[in-house]
């Protein structure tokens, strides 16, 4: 019986003592109707962040359009902190013109803290301009889409 007791208090110590850093999984990638958005190892060059044990994992995003052609498109990726409803900034936001079917943008190594719980990457896109009634051009429909990364 001391035995149990012992292991039983054994085994909560360990438990409740156990710090969770979980690491994105990659190579993956995630896909809508209109892009395919993936996690990558960051490449190995000693000119690029890298990653230092306990404080921050480095990932690299690549985003490639695979639907219509997009206009003003914006993308920009963002991590969460454990209690925290905010979510952080990671790269400088990519804002290009027009994206044809099959374009791809790359964020590469950018840092992401070691208790990361999700890793969000926002799209905002636009359909091509249209043309009014008295001839002025106009922005066409916009459209976000969220894509999440989790360990």
């Amino acid at each position: 019986m001391k035995s149990a007791i012992m292991l039983t208090s054994l085994l909560c110590t360990f438990f409740f003592s156990m710090h969770v850093n979980a690491e994105m999984k990659v190579p993956t990638a995630k896909e809508t109707e209109q892009w395919r958005v993936e996690l990558l190892e960051p490449t190995k060059n000693k000119h690029f962040a890298q990653s230092e044990k306990g404080k921050y994992e480095v990932y690299s995003l690549s985003v490639t359009n695979q639907g219509n052609k997009a206009y003003n498109v914006n993308i920009g990726a963002f991590r969460n902190e454990p209690s925290n409803k905010k979510m952080f900034g990671l790269a400088p936001q990519v804002e290009n013109e027009i994206m044809n079917t099959g374009q791809t943008f790359s964020f590469t190594n950018f840092l992401v803290k070691e208790k990361t719980e999700e890793l969000e990457c926002v799209v905002t896109w636009e359909e091509g301009p249209v043309t009014l009634k008295n001839g002025k051009k106009a922005s066409g429909r916009k459209y976000k889409e969220t894509i999440v990364f989790t360990p």
